[in-house]
């Protein structure tokens, strides 16, 4: 069995540089170029393959020269940390998402050219749902190949009023896990996921406040209370269950209980969030709330989500 880890991020100084010169905006990223530390990590966890992704620090920016050439700097980037680490360490690409063309272009050249594991986006770009019709472009190259869609918060996270005031503390506490949750509901709900059945949408840390908020949305669902929000229950909790897979990032004893009520329990994947948390903490809290057989079941679905199609997980 491969064990891998699909939550983990590698953003270092010169990656912050260049998107300062780019987008002009301070990224003050230091994350050590050197891997011995988290590859230790990985040892000690018992964990064999790592995926790295740029999570909250996507290129995301109105300048669509400035965003493509982020994105290629930041894949890039990755692309030479896989080289280097001996099949450890893989990847999750970054697209433009603003600009759905060349969103699509470069997704396309992350898995097919540079050979990663899929590709990681923000819950949203430049104030526009991942749902939004524009974007199916990107929807349909990833369709097209299998490939694995890694939904990360914290592009805009602080859309809740007075979250702002205290966008460290705040933004990832409660407007992450909120964000989260309303971009895969919306996946749902505007027939995204049943229109591109093939993408495998995984959703980091549980799903923000997705599952701990699922009865009450399956309430809402039936009670209709807007003509646009009615929705058989049933049916739109079932595209959730069959295309969303959640990592245990985030993993404690209410988000257990949750995914247990949710029946997900099935759909969970492996994450550390490497290096904000690690792979041995990540792997205790694993063990600490699921039972053996659940765990065990977690650490080896990993390979098999985010395998490349005729290809190997890892």
């Amino acid at each position: 069995m491969t064990v891998v880890d699909v939550h983990a991020h590698h953003l270092p100084a010169r990656l912050g540089e260049r998107f300062f010169e780019l987008s002009g905006t301070p990224y003050p990223l230091r994350h050590a170029d050197e891997q011995a530390r988290r590859i230790a990590d990985l040892d000690a966890a018992g964990v064999d393959v790592q995926i790295l992704g740029l999570g909250a620090v996507q290129p995301y920016w109105p300048d669509r020269q400035a965003a493509v050439q982020g994105a290629r700097f930041a894949n890039d980037l990755y692309a030479e940390i896989v080289e280097g680490n001996g099949g450890r360490l893989r990847a999750f690409g970054a697209v433009p998402l603003p600009h759905p063309q060349e969103a699509a272009a470069e997704a396309a050249r992350c898995l097919d050219e540079l050979e990663f594991d899929g590709i990681g986006l923000g819950c949203s770009a430049d104030g526009v749902p991942l749902d939004d019709a524009r974007f199916d472009p990107l929807w349909t190259e990833l369709e097209s190949r299998g490939a694995v869609a890694y939904l990360h918060p914290g592009v805009a996270n602080t859309g809740l009023v007075g979250v702002a005031d205290y966008p460290m503390l705040l933004g990832p506490v409660f407007g992450s896990p909120a964000e989260q949750a309303v971009a895969v509901a919306r996946l749902a709900l505007a027939g995204t996921l049943e229109r591109f059945p093939r993408i495998r949408f995984v959703v980091c840390g549980m799903g923000g406040s997705l599952l701990v908020s699922q009865a009450k949305f399956a309430d809402s669902l039936q009670r209709g209370k807007r003509h646009e929000e009615t929705r058989d229950a049933d049916a739109v909790l079932a595209l959730l269950r069959e295309h969303v897979w959640y990592d245990t990032a985030a993993l404690d004893p209410v988000l257990a209980l949750a995914a247990r009520q949710a029946q997900v329990v099935d759909r969970l994947v492996f994450g550390s969030d490497s290096p904000w948390g690690s792979a041995p903490r990540a792997m205790a809290a694993l063990r600490a709330n699921l039972s053996q057989p659940e765990a065990d079941g977690v650490l080896a679905r990993g390979a098999d989500v985010t395998a490349r199609p005729g290809g190997t997980g890892g």
